[in-house]
């Protein structure tokens, strides 16, 4: 039971949402899906003044215009995984989708947009959208502006969301072909992420590597990119260049999130290797695009 009273709004378009959180600014709070705020709000965590609800919205379209993919921030886990756009552009994305735990409950209520709101270092969606280069469209009264997803979440718990404003869509880069890999480590089926990895591996007809994307998720505060290029452009991924390019990736976690799934120590340990396996299934899948 939600202990706190509050006025309730469901805005019908972008010009109402942004009049509403303009009208109160520090007493707004946004609901997208509600996997977190709803918990938040019954724990007594969250006392808005006024919650408003961005269902009828209009922001749960997924489009593309020109080279960029817009994906509305009410967009669901089960939207993605549905998306014919999604699954030729940017599979990644469904991949990070179907491992989102919680299974059909889950998947039909949460959304892109509330995940990255929420910024929980242990997000599934948050490695996966630095990977892709996403960046944050953020609204408010007056303006509208962009911030990439690297910048968009500064720490723990925190976005450079202002009062007042609100994450109405993520855009993507259309980029060429690639495999996609996506990995976590979990302790049990209903667990939060231990630690993630997205990947992006792109290879050339003879097999060497031209493009490698690396991001690292739940073993930090915000999201980890890692330069594997440096290790991998121009040569053939092979084991060792693999197990070189999961070192750095260890190396690169410098302040590991600590809580009650695990130490950080823990999860430095353990980045490399999921690290290494997110890129195994990035080379997998782009030698079966070779073959199709």
């Amino acid at each position: 039971m939600i202990p706190t009273t509050f006025d309730y709004a469901t805005p019908g378009g972008l010009d109402e949402l942004t009049a509403l959180l303009a009208d109160d600014p520090a007493g707004s709070v946004v609901l997208s899906g509600g996997t977190w705020v709803v918990p938040s709000l019954n724990r007594g965590e969250l006392a808005p003044r006024r919650l408003v609800d961005l269902r009828r919205a209009g922001l749960s379209s997924i489009e593309r215009s020109g080279e960029v993919i817009r994906v509305g921030s009410t967009v669901t886990y089960a939207d993605l995984l549905a998306s014919p756009l999604i699954d030729a552009e940017l599979p990644l994305l469904g991949l990070m989708a179907r491992e989102v735990t919680g299974g059909p409950q889950i998947h039909h209520q949460g959304t892109l947009g509330g995940s990255l709101c929420a910024a929980r270092p242990g997000s599934d969606a948050a490695a996966a959208v630095v990977a892709l280069g996403g960046v944050a469209v953020v609204a408010g009264l007056d303006a509208v502006r962009r911030v990439p997803l690297g910048e968009f979440l500064r720490d723990a718990f925190i976005t450079c969301l202002a009062p007042g404003e609100a994450l109405i869509a993520v855009e993507f880069p259309v980029q060429p072909p690639y495999g996609s890999g996506y990995y976590k480590l979990k302790r049990g089926g209903s667990s939060w992420p231990i630690a993630t990895a997205a990947a992006l591996v792109r290879l050339g007809a003879d097999g060497v590597c031209e493009r490698a994307v690396l991001t690292l998720g739940a073993v930090a505060a915000v999201p980890v990119p890692v330069s594997v290029g440096q290790i991998l452009h121009g040569r053939r991924p092979e084991p060792g260049l693999l197990a070189e390019a999961a070192r750095l990736a260890a190396g690169q976690v410098r302040e590991p999130w600590d809580d009650e799934l695990a130490s950080g120590r823990y999860r430095a340990a353990v980045s490399g290797v999921v690290a290494r396996r997110a890129l195994q299934r990035a080379l997998s899948d782009t030698l079966q695009e070779t073959v199709r």
